[in-house]
């Protein structure tokens, strides 16, 4: 995808540009707030913030977006803005501003380093300083129907004769950006679990990057007995009462959720527990790395058992 394709997909989510532009004018006090803008892509966030009456604003941003930034500015005609080409994290200039403002979320939301780049932005705020956003939870859910499952995993069908086992292994140890609807998880969020929950604002302890959760489902409580994989979102607090989400329950944003699969259905008894260990570890020298193991429990003994890793789909 080409960098102004993502920003054409960005900019053009309307529910994303709304919350971002409401959690701003709620932090924002007229003539006096300095903004720090990580990942400011063509701007508009910053434009935003100026428009908001805030004093100053500082663009960070490492792509060649930077420079359409500043065209943009030009011809829109904000100023008091001052742009910086880098990472965020190789940035040793000194600041002290009122509020980050950071929107490095993906599709799952870890993907562009959110977490590690909102812990490092706190040495630029000043104490009563604000990040936005200032938390965010992930959520997850057991899929249960095929659809995903039969999109995803061909290779049992490409025939000639050919065993292509070891490829399937690694395709299915990968995450998958779907579109996940309602229907897909039962009609209901009822069954969905918070698996991450991430403060980041600065007075709290900055949470490590590799982190790991146990989730149980009761199978008599779950509108299916078989389970093709599971559906992660997640919700964005900005601020206190402005939020973004990319539940399949809430309305569209540009984002889509991901899926994860498994090497084969789990099918449930009426009194089995089905048993999900997530994790998620995204230390700059591991990249990105989630994964996923899946057991199913019988009066307390384990009867089946398979575990995916995002590392072990690399090819």
């Amino acid at each position: 995808m080409s960098e102004i394709e993502l920003h054409r997909k960005l900019l053009g989510d309307a529910p994303r540009n709304a919350a971002f532009h409401r959690a701003l004018q709620q932090l924002i006090r007229p003539g006096v707030s300095t903004v720090l803008d990580i990942g400011a892509g063509t701007g508009f966030l910053s434009f935003l913030a100026r428009r908001l009456g805030a004093r100053q604003a500082t663009l960070i941003e490492y792509t060649d977006a930077l420079e359409l930034a500043e065209d943009l500015a030009r011809r829109n005609r904000i100023d008091g803005l001052s742009f910086l080409k880098a990472h965020s994290s190789e940035v040793r200039r000194k600041m002290s501003v009122d509020i980050v403002v950071t929107e490095t979320l993906g599709n799952y939301a870890l993907e562009e380093n959110f977490l590690e780049t909102a812990i490092d932005a706190r040495r630029f705020l000043k104490a009563d300083g604000a990040i936005i956003p200032g938390r965010l939870r992930q959520f997850v859910a057991p899929v249960l129907t095929s659809r995903l499952q039969t999109e995803i995993d061909v290779w049992p069908q490409i025939g000639y004769d050919l065993d292509l086992e070891p490829a399937r292994s690694i395709s299915l140890n990968n995450m998958y950006v779907r579109s996940i609807e309602a229907s897909d998880l039962g009609g209901s969020a009822e069954h969905a679990q918070l698996w991450d929950d991430l403060d980041v604002r600065p007075q709290r302890p900055a949470p490590p990057s590799a982190r790991r959760r146990t989730l149980h489902w009761k199978a008599a409580a779950l509108p299916s007995s078989r389970i093709e994989g599971y559906a992660l979102w997640w919700e964005a607090e900005l601020v206190e009462g402005v939020t973004i989400s990319t539940s399949p329950f809430s309305p569209p944003t540009h984002w889509q959720q991901i899926y994860l699969p498994l090497l084969a259905p789990c099918v449930l008894d009426a009194g089995d527990t089905l048993e999900l260990t997530l994790g998620s570890d995204t230390r700059p020298e591991v990249g990105v790395r989630v994964s996923w193991k899946t057991r199913v429990l019988r009066a307390g003994k384990v009867i089946q058992e398979q575990a995916l890793d995002s590392l072990r789909g690399q090819l």
